[in-house]
């Protein structure tokens, strides 16, 4: 007798998991791209890069930091990370400057500059961004929010990626947080966490799926 783990049924099973999986990275990876150049663009007039941005953003929330704090926080390497600067500081946004005793320690520091080109680019990049995820219902950028931190906690577990969204949720949803969004055919083949969504029927290829078995 042929077992189940080995059975047709269930290596075709496999295969339709496997070709979800990277049906579903490939469409995230492509909105990720897409959405971020859309953001991206409305930085044009200000001269900046979203990486650019993004040093100049930590560097107001946090202070000066040194370049390889830098470098480790936004996910850059060092030669990128010194080019990222290099122009920040050419255009006297942010400046390098040495550890008063270390003068092996260099530190990077917003600029009274950089701050104000801050003040004028984030809200219209913001207003990029709002509308942007417009095309998505509030429960779905909520949804969307909690599908990412998820994937974020499988592949970083120290990271911290609640967001505002998530922290003012309705508390009942909250308690889902499994999230409600699994394939039916993996509750079909036990994988599931248990929590089905009652709010969102499954897609019409999954449904279709499901009812083949």
């Amino acid at each position: 007798m042929t077992p189940k783990t080995d059975s047709p049924k269930h290596r075709e099973k496999l295969e339709r998991k496997r070709r979800r999986a990277v049906d579903a990275y490939t469409r995230l990876q492509r909105a990720a791209a897409l959405s971020a150049a859309a953001a991206d663009a409305a930085l044009a007039p200000f001269g900046l890069s979203a990486s650019q941005l993004g040093v100049l953003e930590t560097l107001q929330a946090r202070g000066p930091l040194h370049q390889q704090e830098l470098a480790r926080t936004l996910g850059r390497s060092k030669a990128q990370m010194t080019a990222i600067i290099d122009a920040l500081e050419k255009r006297g946004a942010a400046t390098r400057e040495r550890h008063a005793t270390d003068r092996r320690y260099t530190s990077v520091h917003l600029t009274e500059a950089g701050a104000a080109l801050l003040a004028d680019s984030v809200p219209v990049r913001v207003d990029a961004v709002t509308s942007i995820m417009g095309a998505l219902s509030g429960e779905q950028r909520t949804r969307l929010a909690r599908l990412c931190r998820r994937i974020v906690k499988a592949l970083a577990p120290d990271e911290d990626e609640r967001s505002e969204t998530d922290e003012s949720a309705d508390p009942e949803q909250e308690q889902m947080d499994g999230d409600g969004i699994d394939d039916p055919d993996d509750q079909a083949d036990g994988d599931s966490d248990g929590s089905a969504s009652a709010s969102e029927p499954p897609d019409a290829d999954n449904a279709e799926e499901a009812g083949t078995k």
